[in-house]
Formats: C-alpha cells, structure tokens, sequence
C-alpha cells in the first residue's frame, strides 16, 4: 500500500474523516481513488483515500488554504512550506492540494 507521511498533525487535520495536505506535485504517487495509508511519525495512523487533487501554486496558498490545511496563517504556513522544501523553486514548482477521505 502507498504511504503519505507526516512529521506533524498540522491543526489536528488527521483526527477529521476528510482532510488536506500540499505536497509537491508528483502523479505517479498522488493518484485520485487510491488508498493511502496514512503515517504520523512513522507509524501508521490511519487509511485515506484521495478524492480530490487540485494544482496550485505557492504563490495561490491564501489565508483560507494556510489556515485549513495548516492551521497557521499564510505567511507562517508557507514558511513551514518554505523549510519543507528547501532546495525547490518555489516560483516556478507545481504542488498538489490534495483532499482525503478516511477509510473506515
């Protein structure tokens, strides 16, 4: 089974039955209606299946997404996006917004 991992339950988001993460555009490991199983720390936490993924860029991570998916501001949450990926073009790089659904 495929694997998302998390260091951090940003705003409790993986206690909720659907809930987001941005991470770096990648389709051939971000696929829709695929089950994921969901590691916090290295253990596994749960199961969620991606029901939705959106293209964003850095520059579109607003108020609305930082606080949902992070629940810091934008200017803090793209600082912790910032240290996630250090060595990327933050300009110019595709991320995915992607939406899960916990599977019970």
């Amino acid at each position: 089974m495929r694997q998302v991992k998390f260091s951090t339950n940003w705003n409790n988001k993986l206690d909720c039955r659907c809930f987001t993460t941005i991470r770096l555009k990648n389709p051939s490991k971000h696929k829709l209606n695929e089950v994921y199983a969901i590691l916090l720390k290295n253990s596994v936490h749960k199961k969620a299946e991606i029901v939705s993924i959106r293209t964003i860029y850095y520059s579109q991570i607003n108020e609305y997404i930082a606080r949902l998916d992070t629940g810091y501001p934008e200017a803090e949450a793209k600082g912790i996006i910032k240290r996630m990926y250090p060595n990327v073009d933050l300009k110019t790089k595709p991320f995915s917004f992607i939406l899960f659904q916990t599977i019970k």
